[in-house]
């Protein structure tokens, strides 16, 4: 996946961190019932929310690196 986004534009990683962010803020807003297991699970999608923008972003620190 790695190798996917250092094929990536600047424009394409900014298109894609926008969309995590969007991602995140419907996470952030579905407001079914609560409960632990719920918690837990928006905590999930969280961290694997968080990985990816690191990916993008790491990426994109290279990139910049390399130029």
């Amino acid at each position: 996946m790695k190798s996917a986004l250092m094929e990536m534009t600047p424009k394409q990683q900014e298109i894609l961190l926008r969309g995590l962010r969007f991602v995140r803020s419907a996470v952030a807003l579905d407001m079914p019932e609560f409960t632990d297991e719920l918690e837990a699970d928006r905590r999930r999608q969280y961290a694997e929310i968080a990985e990816v923008e690191a990916l993008v972003k790491s990426a994109a620190s290279s990139q910049a690196a390399k130029a």
